[in-house]
């Protein structure tokens, strides 16, 4: 049956990838697909008996590499494209949590194979959608984003839910003592990045850092087999990214980077409350600040996720000397040009190019370190856009200049989103974003290197 499915099937895909703008391109991307599932009939006999179906793939696929490659990878997306009232229209955050909950409900109790494949799935058959309605014009480029960001972090919280029931079962509650009185210790996981800044692309990692917020005598666990806390918190943590990022026969959710964490690479895994605020306080480098005005809690217990919300607000909020700090973000930009930055004579760098995103970031990141003190509104965002319209708000740049600033951000920031959908890099032809780029460097020029204002632009 499985071949008979196969030869009434092709006939269908040709006829139908004559409707397609690129017809070749079309048919280029979904024949691995079938060739993929050319032994499996039930998916032959879905896309033989649901041509909408099979004109959505096609449609799919023609606009995008990436959402070909997905679908060639996990057949199992298949089914999405049955419903067309779903696909284009990206869930909300509570829609989210209740279909992963629903999914995570039909798994064998306990069973952890099976949480880590339901997982995956969902986290693909979400960012299909996301690609769905991205390809079709439905989306904005920060509602992309956010509705990228709203998948990790359901999928990140309930990671982080999974791996504490299964270390509870074993170890017991985690709890210290102040004062003669016994506290229940809590955690949370902190985003950095992308996802902490509500900027997440198709394939970013997630940056992540791990809190709890255990401290005084007696920091044990409860259960039959007792644990110390740091080392009850260091396998919570360790869980927690081995839900998220090993590989199954689904693939991954996301790969995580734990670099940003308190003295990086040499340091621990994960660090208490007050050992993160006193190392923020004492020494961290001017760019680990400026990492932590994207940072905000994304998983765990309120009352530590306050805890970090306060540290940050602390620490950014501190007066700086102005000149110095200059320096020193300049310096950083430029030592971080000099080794991330592929622009040459015939490309530009959308990230790391003169005038590309990171150079609008790291203005933002400036101007909240440098007046947060005197405006501590700076500190209730960590997205660019909601940041520079604060800068407006406080007169620390015109609105003019935000706008421009907003509208290159946009512009750069859609085309890395287009190229991602290619499978491509956040290169573009050296000719293109001119005008965006010469606001940025003129923007540059007056927040960064004042001594250099009057100097004609290159």
């Amino acid at each position: 049956p499985g071949r008979a499915r196969l030869e009434r099937l092709l006939p269908r895909l040709i006829e139908l990838a004559a409707e397609c703008d690129r017809p070749l391109l079309a048919l280029e991307r979904v024949l691995p697909l079938i060739e993929a599932i050319a032994r499996r009939s039930v998916y032959l006999a879905l896309l033989s008996e649901n041509l909408p179906a099979l004109a959505r793939l096609l449609h799919l696929c023609e606009a995008s590499s990436f959402v070909a490659t997905q679908i060639t990878r996990q057949p199992l997306l298949l089914d999405e494209l049955l419903h067309p009232e779903t696909l284009y229209h990206p869930p909300d955050r509570e829609q989210l949590s209740r279909e992963l909950n629903a999914r995570l409900y039909k798994c064998p109790r306990g069973d952890l194979e099976a949480y880590m494949e339901a997982l995956r799935q969902f986290r693909h058959a979400q960012v299909l959608r996301v690609a769905a309605a991205d390809l079709t014009g439905r989306l904005p480029v920060p509602e992309v984003s956010n509705h990228l960001s709203d998948i990790a972090e359901v999928v990140v919280e309930m990671a982080l839910v999974l791996a504490w029931e299964q270390l509870r079962e074993r170890h017991g509650e985690p709890w210290y003592e102040v004062e003669g009185e016994r506290r229940r210790a809590g955690f949370a996981v902190i985003a950095y990045g992308k996802l902490g800044g509500l900027e997440l692309g198709y394939s970013s990692d997630l940056d992540l850092i791990f809190l709890h917020d255990s401290r005084g005598t007696r920091q044990q666990s409860d259960g039959p087999r007792p644990l110390d806390n740091a080392t009850f918190f260091t396998r919570l943590a360790q869980r927690t990214i081995h839900l998220l990022s090993t590989t199954t026969p689904s693939g991954q959710c996301y790969e995580v980077d734990t670099r940003l964490r308190p003295s990086g690479t040499s340091g621990l895994l994960v660090t208490s409350l007050e050992a993160f605020a006193r190392y923020q306080r004492e020494q961290a480098w001017t760019w680990e600040h400026q990492a932590l005005v994207r940072a905000r809690a994304v998983a765990g217990e309120q009352a530590v996720r306050e805890g970090f919300g306060a540290v940050r607000r602390e620490v950014l909020g501190r007066r700086r000397d102005p000149d110095r700090l200059r320096m020193e973000v300049v310096g950083m930009r430029e030592k971080m040009r000099a080794q991330l930055d592929r622009s040459d004579e015939r490309t530009f760098d959308l990230k790391q190019g003169v005038g590309g995103i990171t150079d609008i970031e790291f203005m933002v990141q400036y101007a909240v370190l440098r007046w947060s003190c005197d405006h501590p509104g700076l500190l209730d965002w960590t997205d660019n856009l909601r940041l520079l319209e604060r800068m407006s708000e406080y007169e620390l740049i015109g609105e003019e200049e935000r706008s421009r600033l907003t509208e290159a951000y946009f512009a750069m920031r859609g085309e890395v989103h287009r190229l991602a959908l290619q499978e491509r890099k956040g290169l573009v032809e050296a000719d293109r974003f001119l005008e965006h780029r010469q606001n940025v460097k003129a923007a540059w020029r007056r927040l960064m290197q004042p001594e250099k204002e009057g100097e004609t632009l290159s």
